[in-house]
């Protein structure tokens, strides 16, 4: 089959379309690869000429999709790369192991997951590490853009080409023979999420799709296709979805550790990891969030027994003084000060607050979110419990100790602050925001809290 025939401006347009959506580079000298690829797009569906597809393109839909298949590549196999599973095992694991062993919950994300051999490999590396037994909580997100690949990835099943860096004991342990083909076992499956994200976009970290406070992110072979900008881009979003000292893993043809230079840089035989520094702060201004936890040593500070700054009374020149402006009210500054992890300054306000207005719900929930930071899990659920006596329906609280009794593996307790969550959810319109949710709408917030749940095995 011949390409269809590419202009100059019509390849200009196609690129930047190709870039600004998806992230994909077609520089001059890939260019017949996009228009090979534009090509059998446009015979699927009937075009003649690619200024019409483009046309098409545009509007999205079914077409957009097509595009999107014959532009991605999934070409991939279980325990790609042996290095970095090595180093999986031997460096990663056993630091979070060490870091985690408060709450005893790792989550995984492989974006770029393609037909799903990588994220069931992760999987398969915690079932060997932590058996079911152990108590530890592990769940595992895969994403890609590919919807295709995705369905493949949901129905697990695979030829003989996705085995070549497999043991044979492996196989036989996870997989089970179907027709040729080998399913792999459900107990693993169901420790894997699948769900559609862009990479390019801004839509991740997020409540929405799982993709924040993660201990482990590969995203493998799939830098390469993006132009410098947009690596840039996605680097500090992945750095932002890790919780502190939290693992980035990339593959051995991505960008130098220039365009990682927010990380910790950690040498492992065959392979460069990164890593983000233990002290870092969770959440960045833009993208804070109310309840998951918070991982670096810290104390309460006491009220401060003298004021900042005194207060000296100039004489008017106008017989009537302007009035004063109302006094910052302590907890806004507070919950600024927690979601840039300023947590002397956040504590400091936080009992100011607590010492205007003690019955205020809000008050309570930062304290118990500062507790949570350094590890002070009893006090922590005592402060959320405070605020869910001040204020039954206090959605984040409710949530706050959910997730942290999930933490702390109790489940029954757990489910039990889930569902309260949820029906105080349901009373509210979808795009309601929740108070204290930091902008998270009420239809958000229920699917957060069905893909806990989900975890929990509901």
């Amino acid at each position: 089959m011949i390409d269809l025939p590419l202009n100059d401006d019509l390849y200009d347009l196609l690129r930047d379309l190709l870039r600004n959506r998806l992230g994909l580079h077609f520089p001059p000298h890939r260019r017949t690869d996009m228009a090979h690829a534009m090509t059998l797009v446009a015979h699927e569906h009937g075009f003649t000429d690619l200024n019409r597809l483009y046309t098409a393109l545009i509007a999205g839909g079914p077409i957009w999709d097509a595009a999107i298949r014959r532009l991605t590549i999934g070409e991939t196999y279980f325990f790609r790369n042996g290095a970095q599973f090595l180093a999986l095992r031997e460096r990663i694991l056993p630091d979070l192991l060490a870091q985690r062993a408060g709450a005893r919950s790792l989550r995984f994300w492989s974006a770029g997951c393609a037909s799903g051999e990588e994220p069931y490999s992760l999987a398969m590396t915690l079932a060997d590490t932590l058996p079911a037994e152990s108590g530890w909580q592990m769940s595992v997100l895969g994403t890609d853009l590919n919807p295709e690949f995705l369905e493949r990835a949901r129905q697990a099943i695979y030829g003989q080409w996705s085995f070549r860096e497999t043991t044979e004991e492996q196989r036989m342990r996870f997989f089970s023979p179907e027709g040729g083909r080998w399913r792999l076992r459900p107990e693993i499956r169901r420790t894997v999420m699948f769900n559609r994200i862009n990479l390019a976009s801004d839509e991740y970290p997020a409540l929405t799709n799982g993709t924040m406070a993660m201990d482990v992110i590969f995203c493998r072979n799939v830098l390469i296709y993006f132009d410098e900008a947009t690596i840039r881009a996605v680097a500090k979003r992945l750095y932002a979805a890790l919780a502190p000292g939290g693992w980035l893993v990339i593959g051995h043809a991505e960008p130098n550790a220039r365009i990682f230079y927010d990380f910790e840089t950690v040498n492992a035989p065959g392979t460069v990891l990164y890593r983000k520094p233990a002290n870092a702060p969770l959440f960045t201004v833009s993208m804070p969030s109310p309840f998951i936890p918070l991982r670096s040593p810290a104390a309460p500070l006491p009220l401060p027994t003298s004021p900042r700054h005194a207060t000296t009374l100039i004489p008017q020149p106008h017989p009537i003084p302007s009035p004063l402006p109302p006094p910052p009210d302590p907890l806004v500054a507070a919950r600024v000060a927690t979601n840039a992890g300023d947590w002397k300054r956040a504590t400091e306000l936080i009992n100011q607050a607590l010492i205007i207005t003690p019955m205020r719900a809000a008050a309570h929930f930062i304290r118990g979110q500062i507790y949570e930071h350094v590890g002070q899990v009893n006090e922590a659920i005592a402060a959320y419990r405070r605020s869910l006596y001040i204020d039954p329906a206090f959605v984040m609280g409710n949530l706050a100790i959910a997730d942290m009794w999930r933490r702390e593996g109790q489940i029954i307790e757990a489910r039990r602050g889930y569902r309260s969550a949820l029906r105080l959810l349901d009373q509210l319109a979808p795009a309601t925001l929740v108070p204290e949710s930091d902008g998270t709408s009420a239809v958000e917030l229920r699917a957060y809290i069905n893909s806990q749940m989900k975890l929990l095995g509901d």
